[in-house]
């Protein structure tokens, strides 16, 4: 595979070498408003025309944003902004696979919500054994939910909705294996987060289950936002209300536990929460509990925790006290045969849970002192 002409894609965003994420972010929207092919729905032609050059501005950006990942000499936010703020780049796409059943139905608003808060990309996928262009018209209503939330007006205009300040694709993947066909794509369009329906599994059966959720998950590389089969989540799928309030956050040396703190905390301000409640969860012994400081903001409270006994059946036992709104837990992914086979202790946790789960891989560890 050929490498990518850097600096071709730096002259289509018209930016120097030194750039920083808020500037390939601003200079990404502009091009596509610019070219959103609804805007020449009246011309068969320039919308094909448009509907390519989206394509190859959505590849371009894909690059860049991995060029600033694997370069920490750039600078990927605004100078003087907080590492993380809404704005900065904390999450630019997201990426929902949907089976078009109702079970997937809140993880879509999840993930519509969230987008329309960071102003990101959204990415909807399906998976068809078949080629059928028709399916198209099965995915989730994007406008007509977004008028119901009162997002948009009922009679909104392209232009109303060009001013929210997202983009979405929806992607039909022609696949045998729904997982190749997801991994495939996530290969070639990274997103900083996935939004997920999973199911519970239970049992002895249990052991050696491999949920194409958790596969996902594993091997894409971002943040895995979990939403269990027949529960509500934060968002309500029909009035687009936030309900995140009590925010369950497991802790221990390794991961990092600014992991996972900083990925909750950013969550909550991006959804602009009014009153949040965080409990930093460890178990094992009191002196045992990692040496840290979690953001201020506002009224919003941290409490520190520790308990003794089992990891998994302690942090169950926690959300279910609190009434967990979310859980969001650092992973450092399998660590040996027994994990590998079992699950590690987040896919255990979310195989039988009821909250939604943020999960936070290593590889997004940020610097200690960001909120300082």
């Amino acid at each position: 595979m050929s490498r990518p002409n850097i600096g071709k894609l730096l002259e289509l965003f018209d930016l120097d070498r030194d750039f920083t994420d808020e500037e390939l972010r601003v200079a990404y929207k502009d091009l596509v408003q610019v070219w959103h092919p609804d805007k020449y729905a009246h011309n068969e032609r320039l919308k094909t025309r448009a509907e390519n050059k989206i394509k190859e501005l959505n590849e371009a950006y894909t690059t860049l944003r991995k060029v600033l990942n694997n370069n920490p000499g750039l600078n990927p936010r605004p100078a003087g902004a907080p590492q993380g703020s809404p704005g900065s780049g904390f999450i630019n796409s997201i990426f929902h696979p949907t089976d078009f059943k109702e079970a997937s139905d809140i993880a879509f608003a999840h993930a519509l919500k969230l987008s329309v808060a960071a102003r990101a990309r959204l990415d909807l996928f399906h998976v068809s054994p078949e080629r059928n262009k028709e399916l198209i018209s099965e995915f989730p209503k994007i406008r007509d939910t977004l008028v119901k939330w009162n997002v948009l007006p009922e009679n909104s205009s392209q232009e109303d909705f060009r001013n929210l300040g997202f983009y979405y694709q929806k992607i039909i993947g022609f696949h045998k294996d729904t997982v190749s066909s997801i991994l495939q794509y996530l290969d070639q369009h990274p997103s900083d987060m996935t939004v997920l329906a999973t199911r519970q599994k239970t049992g002895a059966g249990s052991l050696l289950f491999k949920s194409v959720a958790e596969k996902v998950s594993r091997k894409s590389g971002g943040m895995t936002l979990f939403l269990q089969d027949k529960k509500d989540g934060f968002v309500t799928l029909d009035e687009g209300k936030v309900t995140l309030k009590n925010i369950l956050i497991p802790v221990d040396d390794k991961p990092d536990p600014m992991l996972s703190v900083n990925a909750a905390f950013r969550i909550a301000q991006l959804l602009e929460c009014g009153e949040c409640y965080f409990t930093l969860l460890y178990v094992g012994d009191a002196s045992g509990m990692p040496d840290f400081n979690p953001p201020a903001h506002g009224s919003w409270e941290w409490k520190k925790l520790t308990l003794g006994g089992n990891v998994v059946e302690t942090i169950l036992g926690v959300a279910g006290d609190i009434s967990a709104d979310l859980v969001v837990m650092g992973t450092q992914g399998h660590q040996g045969f027994l994990d590998a086979l079992r699950g590690n202790t987040t896919e255990q946790v979310l195989r039988r849970g009821a909250s939604p789960l943020l999960a936070v891989p290593e590889r997004r560890t940020l610097k200690r002192n960001a909120w300082r």
